[in-house]
């Protein structure tokens, strides 16, 4: 008996989910070899669930609600492509699956169909993990050394001192552009790793800020431009005031506006980005001088900036519900997750780092969810130990 666990462990071992899903495909196709049907029958004899999932593959009304259900995900670049297809009747289905099993979205799509399954017969890609998505909170550092925590799970916050005037739901602070005469005192607003939150600024300035940032600001605005200092990442709506323009600074850059929606993302460990939504916005470093214009960006490289068009949609989606990535780097995805969960990455072979992703990756989810969803794309290994997520080859 111990024998008959130990054969079917290894077995269980061998037939990762990619491998799975690739037999699956070649079956769809006509093209399954002789080592792969014997390999193909071996995992379908070894467990009742896999036989019942391979049935349900084939069926066409299955298939049609799992694509459904991985629509909201819109985790693949072909996508689009993906929905015109299922526009065709429904007679047709049967056909364009063996046509187009070869393609990534139809891999995706079966990994997805087997995810929702539920087997957790192959779970040792993703170890299980309660590490929750991140929440609303910050620090709020006043001009007098005094520290106000702010969260969602704490109760609202009205304060006024000595002409301050602010009020705190648990997810935006809100100032209010106080006639009192006195200094102009300047707050710190810290959001740790795993945070998010919102900030209104005096003049009526929206900052939305993304996890590990700090905005340093004036209670309120005097003077002939208002001025913040950024570290980190935030996407700006700015009120318009034609005669005193908005200025951010951020580690010897300066972006200047008037009115305009901008994201501006300046972590010490990557380089620092301005993407133009609406309006304008000038970016200044050194003798260099940019003038952006919606779906713009810029990036600083080596201390030169460069501007190239873009998919703005990609680069503010993380302040709603989700991550959107074009091309990006393994790093660069990990990086935002590493973030947003307040884990540490520890990627073992640098080959990884230069595998790009596309597609999009829920925000409000458990981290063993989205582990799971990027190791289907991919060749990757994902272990989670405690807050350490080791990435490696499979």
């Amino acid at each position: 008996m111990k024998a008959k666990k130990e054969y079917k462990k290894r077995i269980v071992k061998k037939y990762r989910r990619g491998e799975v899903v690739r037999f699956i495909l070649a079956y769809l196709k006509g093209s399954m070899t002789d080592d792969q049907r014997k390999e193909f029958d071996e995992w379908l004899g070894l467990d009742e669930r896999n036989q019942k999932l391979f049935e349900r593959l084939q069926d066409v009304d299955y298939v049609e609600g799992g694509l459904r259900e991985f629509q909201k995900y819109d985790s693949v670049e072909d996508w689009k492509k993906l929905q015109a297809k299922l526009q065709v009747s429904r007679r047709k289905i049967s056909n364009w699956m063996r046509v187009c099993a070869a393609s990534v979205t139809i891999l995706f799509c079966m990994g997805m169909a087997w995810y929702f399954v539920g087997s957790d017969m192959n779970n040792e890609n993703v170890t299980s993990s309660v590490i929750e998505y991140g929440r609303s909170k910050a620090m709020l550092f006043l001009a007098t050394g005094e520290v106000i925590e702010l969260e969602s799970t704490l109760d609202t916050v009205h304060a006024r001192i000595e002409g301050e005037s602010f009020v705190n739901d648990g997810k935006r602070l809100v100032y209010s552009d106080t006639t009192w005469v006195k200094e102009v005192e300047w707050h710190t607003l810290q959001v740790p790793r795993g945070g998010e939150f919102v900030l209104c600024l005096a003049d009526g300035t929206v900052v939305t800020l993304n996890a590990d940032s700090k905005i340093h600001y004036p209670d309120r605005f005097t003077g002939n431009e208002r001025q913040v200092s950024l570290e980190g990442e935030a996407f700006f709506e700015v009120a318009k005031d034609s005669l005193k323009p908005f200025v951010v600074k951020t580690n010897g850059i300066d972006v200047r506006v008037l009115g305009t929606a901008f994201n501006l993302k300046a972590y010490p460990d990557e380089h620092q980005q301005t993407t133009l939504v609406r309006g304008t916005v000038e970016v200044l470093l050194d003798k260099q001088q940019v003038l952006l214009h919606p779906g713009e960006q810029v990036t600083c490289i080596d201390k030169e900036l460069r501007v190239e068009q873009v998919d703005v949609r990609s680069y503010i989606a993380w302040k709603d519900d989700r991550f959107v990535f074009e091309n990006e780097p393994l790093e660069g995805v990990l990086k935002k997750l590493e973030r947003w969960y307040n884990i540490t990455v520890f990627i073992q072979n640098h080959v990884l780092m230069e595998k790009r992703f596309t597609g999009k990756l829920p925000k409000y989810e458990n981290i063993s969810n989205v582990l799971k969803l990027l190791a289907l794309t991919t060749n990757i290994k994902f272990e989670l130990n405690d807050r350490t997520l080791i990435v490696q080859l499979e």
